[in-house]
């Protein structure tokens, strides 16, 4: 337990000095403390028996955890949000996980990959490249979710609207939180 919490503690730092713009509107100590959090909800996920931590995303905003990313059943997504609770530290836990069942051809695959491209190109090219870096995105099956922390609800709309006119996208999710 010791070396998880020196291993999310580093990766934190890290983290802390990479993201200066994405974290503009928080203090050092907030910026510090999310990413400490952060890296601490992540180590929590590797351990959970029923999840694939690779396939959730977190993020951290003054201490509202957020976990993004699709999962195939309803007891993963349930043991991804019981195991980030279980992280003393966290204000809220923001559900922002997708439940898409079943698995993808290559070529689905291949069609997936295509429409996020697309997708992330289009959210820099209409939304302007530091807005869309604070948006993440995943395409599974044709359905797209965008997760992550805005500064608008505007930004979440708009964010929602590019994805639904993405060739290959079939449904959105659109789970984006807007920073309080």
């Amino acid at each position: 337990m010791m070396r998880t919490n020196l291993i999310a503690l580093a990766a934190g730092a890290c983290l802390a000095v990479a993201m200066p713009l994405a974290n503009a509107a928080k203090t050092t100590g907030e910026t510090i403390d999310d990413s400490t959090l952060g890296a601490s909800t992540k180590a929590a996920l590797v351990e959970a028996k029923a999840v694939s931590a690779g396939d959730i995303n977190v993020e951290v905003y003054k201490g509202m955890v957020q976990l993004g990313g699709f999962v195939e059943t309803q007891e993963a997504k349930d043991a991804a949000i019981a195991a980030a609770k279980s992280v003393e530290g966290h204000t809220k836990v923001v559900d922002a996980i997708a439940v898409v069942p079943g698995g993808r051809s290559m070529g689905q695959t291949m069609d997936d990959t295509t429409a996020q491209a697309r997708l992330k190109a289009d959210l820099a090219e209409k939304m302007g490249v530091e807005k869309a870096t604070a948006i993440n995105t995943d395409v599974r099956r044709g359905e797209a979710l965008l997760t992550g922390w805005v500064a608008k609800q505007e930004y979440k709309d708009e964010a929602g609207t590019i994805a639904k006119n993405i060739k290959g996208v079939t449904k959105v999710h659109n789970l984006l939180s807007v920073k309080p």
